[in-house]
């Protein structure tokens, strides 16, 4: 059967390639922040605006992008994210549409540690472990489902008033 190979090719994506592709939410509400453990951060230290400001708008981003996946449209996206993280999930969402298919994920928690702050406070860079549930959808009807713990490193990038995601990688651990 031919479209087999392309579900397995679409749940690698949500999987792996998840640089930004972390399937997506059943909708058990995201977190509208996420903490952030920003000990051992350098070389410049976190404010705590700055550390507010991350965990609330990072959290605005998982959020955004689950919604995003669910219901593959990427008009959002550019409230959150940019340059490499952006033009990946628009990808991955243009394939999931080519096939009919969606990604929904329920986001269990996340453990993030912030490891660079740039001197000059433009750029951060997070790694974060999540636990999800993620599925692969056709319509209504769930094709893959199950448990997941991905590791992603983040490049976060100061923009207007807002932190947006620049590069959201996945890595098999940290």
């Amino acid at each position: 059967m031919r479209l087999f190979p392309r579900l397995g090719l679409a749940l690698m994506i949500a999987l792996s390639a998840l640089t930004i592709k972390p399937a997506i939410q059943t909708y058990a509400a995201a977190p509208s922040s996420i903490a952030i453990n920003v000990q051992g951060t350098g070389p410049r230290q976190v404010e705590d605006t700055t550390e507010r400001a991350v965990s609330r708008d990072y959290a605005a981003a998982w959020q955004v992008m689950a919604e995003a996946l669910k219901h593959n449209r990427t008009d959002a996206l550019a409230a959150n994210f940019i340059g490499n993280a952006n033009e990946k999930l628009a990808v991955t969402i243009e394939d999931q549409r080519k096939n009919g298919l969606h990604q929904e994920i329920i986001d269990r928690s996340h453990q993030v540690d912030a490891v660079f702050y740039s001197p000059e406070g433009s750029a951060m860079e997070l790694h974060d472990t999540v636990q999800v549930q993620l599925h692969l959808m056709d319509g209504d009807k769930v094709i893959n489902s199950q448990d997941a713990t991905l590791h992603y490193v983040v490049l976060l990038t100061a923009a207007e008033n807002s932190w947006k995601v620049r590069v959201l990688e996945a890595v098999p651990s940290f």
